[in-house]
């Protein structure tokens, strides 16, 4: 018992840990909004807008400039839980850059 205390003071509090990666989460998703994005969503559909914010509880996305195969919508909200991948090639390309 005493030798997982030490471990925890050592490599911090799981709460500690909880609070480091959900600020890495939010930095993450603040740094790409307005970036082009290709989203996979159920039902086979596919479709590309510009990423925005997202709820509280990260249920939904909003995006913009949504390209559906039905049109284009200046304003959309995505379920979280229809989105199977999200693609955003800029920052692979910026990634590769590196």
């Amino acid at each position: 018992m005493e030798k997982d205390n030490e471990s925890m003071e050592e490599n911090g509090s799981p709460e500690d840990a909880r609070t480091f990666l959900r600020e890495r989460f939010l930095r993450m998703l603040g740094s790409l909004k307005g970036l082009e994005a290709r989203v996979s969503m159920q039902e086979k559909t596919n479709i590309t807008c510009k990423l925005g914010g997202a709820d509280v509880d990260f249920q939904h996305i909003h995006v913009s400039e949504m390209s559906t195969p039905m049109g284009v919508l200046p304003h959309a909200t995505l379920r979280v839980s229809d989105i199977i991948a999200v693609d955003v090639p800029e920052v692979m390309a910026a990634k590769s850059d590196s």
